[in-house]
């Protein structure tokens, strides 16, 4: 496992340690599961910019809800 130094300020460190200690983790595994958290988010939004951008110019087709619950036989 790679390591990396993080310089934290007084105030960030602080904050570091009171969550990690409200969530019963030590800080380092608290900072490993925010930056994945983060990481994760930030591959998220690259997805649905590119599900976006692909609706928008037509290369993904979209359906009403209309149309789904035709296609499903759920119309009552």
């Amino acid at each position: 496992m790679a390591q990396i130094l993080l310089d934290f300020t007084p105030e960030l460190q602080e904050r570091v340690n009171y969550w990690s200690r409200r969530n019963n983790k030590s800080p380092e595994v608290f900072m490993r599961n925010i930056i994945s958290e983060y990481l994760e988010d930030l591959e998220d939004y690259e997805e649905a910019a590119r599900i976006s951008q692909g609706i928008k110019s037509g290369e993904i087709k979209t359906h009403s809800w209309e149309e789904v619950r035709q296609r499903l036989g759920l119309e009552d």
